[in-house]
């Protein structure tokens, strides 16, 4: 009996510490699927230049490197006494409202520091149609108790596109913005009845969409509902610009030189492939459009 009772003892340890094994490779599994899917998730590198009050953002090159520019944000950093932190960080929490720390809220607000967050310029109330419209026209110079404010849809790209443990640096360089410039916005006036709402905010509720224009594909290049767009290899950047125009709201087509359209993404003109590039437009009145497309080279 002592010996069936030792065997059986013995039996019951080595099965437990298969099944402990058999836990610890799991867990071990799932730590690695993990730091595999977060690492698919920071796509992006985000710089803060805290002196230009600008923003870029970069996507990997073909070594992995982050060194190609795909997106620039005009933003306001911290005023003086509340000067936005320097440094390098990573960013952690999402929220698509947060109360902040002077009792007014921002929209899309993502952390990355600590009370620092990226968000949407302030709004007096949770409510779309209350923004603190004055805080608006300060974006392009430090406004902020320390945050990094931005229009509401580059707030919104930022809480869609860079996933946790993106990692942001903040810099000084009061010279040069980032290489692809520092955006301007529309200014909001006293008079203006739609003052009160982000002219970027994408909501249908937005009355802005009464005067926002729209991007389409002129001539051969597509179809004037397609969202893609085809060019020969050898195409030039200026064909891009030839080939997508913009409307106003009564579909009239603007003239050559009376709008901006600005390209963003990571695509080879000389290499045939299929790549997927953002369009942005900004008419006469200064309000932005923008569309994601696709470029075939073909």
């Amino acid at each position: 009996m002592r010996n069936n009772r030792g065997l059986i003892c013995v039996r019951k340890a080595a099965v437990f510490c298969l099944a402990v094994c058999m836990c610890l490779g799991i867990l071990s599994g799932c730590a690695g699927l993990t730091a595999q899917a977060r690492e698919a998730k920071t796509a992006y590198l985000i710089m803060v230049n805290r002196a230009a009050n600008c923003v870029t953002v970069y996507e990997r090159d073909v070594d992995g490197e982050f060194r190609v520019p795909v997106k620039a944000f005009v933003c306001s950093c911290g005023r003086e006494g509340h000067e936005t932190p320097l440094g390098t960080f990573k960013t952690s929490n999402y929220y698509t409202w947060r109360l902040m720390v002077d009792g007014s809220y921002g929209q899309y607000a993502v952390r990355f520091n600590k009370g620092i967050m990226f968000h949407s310029v302030p709004y007096y109330t949770k409510n779309a149609g209350n923004m603190e419209w004055e805080q608006f026209n300060l974006l392009g110079e430090p406004a902020s108790l320390g945050c990094v404010r931005l229009t509401c849809a580059d707030a919104k790209w930022i809480y869609d596109n860079c996933g946790t443990g993106t990692e942001v640096i903040v810099y000084d360089d009061a010279e040069n913005p980032g290489p692809l410039g520092k955006p301007e916005e529309v200014k909001l006036t006293a008079e203006n009845p739609m003052r009160q709402w982000d002219p970027t905010d994408t909501s249908s509720m937005n009355p802005w969409n009464q005067v926002r224009p729209t991007l389409y594909l002129t001539g051969a290049a597509g179809g004037e509902e397609e969202e893609v767009l085809m060019l020969p290899v050898g195409a030039t950047q200026h064909d891009i610009y030839d080939a997508i125009g913009l409307m106003d709201v009564t579909r009239g087509v603007y003239p050559s030189g009376e709008y901006i359209i600005s390209i963003s993404g990571k695509y080879d003109l000389n290499q045939q492939g299929t790549y997927h590039i953002s369009v942005l437009g900004v008419g006469v009145l200064g309000v932005r459009t923008e569309k994601n497309m696709t470029l075939q080279v073909i």
